[in-house]
């Protein structure tokens, strides 16, 4: 990760936000911190990294915020006391990595280092991500039924009979959904 690079911090408590931020000035890097969701949508970081607090739903709602905006960036969750249940599943929700706050900030620097080499990576793989949602999101509600019968593996028949409707109507549907998705086969 490159010395210019901003790092977003986004806490709702001031204390806490402000230790995390203190670490970082101290450390000579940039760091722009926010309160709220709102706050840092009105000043969306177009480089660096997201620093967020394991608040209830915040790393959804950062995904959100990325999808809004079209911009990718790696994202780290920290907490004060993480359960390790609670790490795994932020990490496979797709953050880059999970901090156990406080910490000192040689520990800090060679974990963000580690994330560099990832970065771009990430960022393409939510790309593709973002695209096929938006592609999915254009596809009719039994569009998708029959999408998700086919990823399961199922043939034509089987997911009429599970729709209740013909076989005939799934190939239309399929075809209508593969146009859509703008591929040539499954």
């Amino acid at each position: 990760m490159s010395q210019a690079a901003a790092i977003a911090v986004l806490d709702s408590d001031p204390l806490r936000r402000n230790s995390v931020a203190r670490l970082f000035y101290d450390y000579g890097r940039h760091v722009e911190p926010y309160e709220s969701f709102d706050e840092l949508r009105a000043f969306w970081p177009h480089v660096g990294i997201v620093l967020l607090h394991d608040d209830d739903d915040a790393l959804r709602a950062m995904f959100e915020l990325m999808l809004d905006q079209g911009c990718w960036v790696p994202v780290i969750v920290y907490s004060t006391d993480p359960e390790p249940s609670r790490i795994v599943d932020v990490v496979l929700m797709g953050a880059m990595d999970y901090l156990k706050w406080p910490t000192n900030i040689m520990d800090l620097i060679r974990r963000l280092g580690l994330l560099s080499a990832r970065r771009k990576t990430f960022a393409e793989l939510r790309r593709k991500a973002s695209r096929s949602q938006r592609l999915v999101d254009t596809l009719s509600r039994r569009e998708r039924e029959v999408l998700f019968g086919l990823v399961k593996g199922a043939s034509n028949k089987t997911i009429a009979l599970d729709l209740d409707i013909s076989p005939r109507t799934i190939e239309i549907y399929r075809a209508n959904m593969m146009d859509k998705l703008g591929v040539n086969h499954l």
